[in-house]
């Protein structure tokens, strides 16, 4: 059975007054009187069975077994203080470990980590960029951004935004292209996640096959869209995470279609941990962003694919025959 302790008012007296050499100034840190810290002083003292301070006329000084029981008191009480510490930060820290898709990553979570962190002050985020889809069994993992159906056993999944592609370029190029059919005469830049997009996006296009000029592949989206802006080619932008690229200017969308992909981006986790509020604020935020994406995608996008989408959306009848608006003088 553990001992009975000290009276702690009295080891906190103790504790004050050994620091300070003096009732007053313990009475002073602790808001009591130097009578109040005397008497609680001797309460430990008689406790004890021994004396803690010399009382000289205008001083006090610790007797060597006060000294001996005051490092014991001071390092007890610093322990004390810094678990207490530690325990406090750990409940207000909030941990979010967060896999996405590098593409994702890259364009929409890092450029707007900031607004997530402002939500949720104390959370610690972990973000991990990856093409693998993180193993919720396996990996030290939160949440994550995900490209597919939807449809994973046993998670809780939301969907993020519908994605679709067309080509993307430099301004510079763009005075080269005026027809889908003058890619033949350009670099096509690919993705080797997707190695069929460009002859999918052709095709919905309705060109035939075709040899391009040059054909490079890159392991990444956000690598292939690099190498587009930097003028090496053109691309297939992926709407609506293409937004802030085209919004910038360097990079343009020079004619559609805008062809629909069969699958879209989602957010996954645990089923257990999807009322979490650090998972729920991850959830909203990207929503959100996802949501400012897409309308800041309209405006960007060249007069042909607006008509497109609004003839989808309410009937060719209702939008205006007037000519696509040329993304160039003559």
């Amino acid at each position: 059975m553990t001992k009975r302790l000290p009276p702690l008012l009295a080891l906190e007296a103790f504790d004050a007054a050994a620091r300070s050499l003096s009732f007053k100034a313990a009475a002073a840190e602790l808001n009591l009187t130097p009578s109040a810290i005397s008497h609680r002083v001797k309460q430990l003292e008689q406790y004890l069975g021994l004396s803690l301070f010399r009382r000289l006329n205008r001083e006090i000084r610790l007797t060597e077994a006060g000294e001996d029981y005051y490092s014991t008191v001071r390092r007890a009480f610093d322990q004390v203080a810094q678990v207490s510490l530690r325990v406090g930060r750990a409940q207000q820290t909030e941990e979010l470990r967060l896999s996405s898709v590098p593409h994702f990553a890259a364009s929409w979570i890092i450029p707007n980590l900031e607004e997530l962190l402002n939500r949720r002050p104390g959370l610690r985020v972990y973000v991990e960029s990856s093409i693998r889809n993180a193993d919720f069994a396996r990996d030290a993992v939160d949440a994550a951004v995900r490209y597919g159906a939807g449809n994973w056993l046993g998670l809780n999944v939301t969907k993020l935004t519908d994605l679709s592609v067309a080509p993307v370029c430099t301004p510079a190029l763009l005075k080269r292209l005026r027809t889908p059919a003058d890619l033949r005469e350009v670099t096509l830049i690919h993705f080797s996640q997707f190695p069929q997009s460009w002859s999918e996006w052709l095709q919905a296009a309705g060109m035939p096959p075709f040899e391009p000029k040059h054909e490079v592949y890159f392991d990444s989206v956000s690598q292939a869209i690099d190498a587009a802006e930097n003028g090496l080619g053109i691309a297939l932008g992926i709407a609506p995470l293409i937004g802030p690229r085209l919004a910038t200017g360097r990079l343009v969308m020079p004619f559609g279609p805008l062809m629909p992909l069969q699958h879209a981006y989602w957010l996954a986790c645990r089923k257990t941990d999807a009322g979490k509020p650090a998972i729920k604020a991850l959830r909203d935020w990207l929503l959100e962003l996802m949501q400012r994406a897409d309308t800041s995608m309209q405006p960007q996008l060249p007069r042909q694919l607006v008509k497109e989408a609004a003839a989808k959306a309410f009937g060719k009848s209702a939008v205006p025959a007037t000519k696509p608006a040329r993304h160039r003088k003559a």
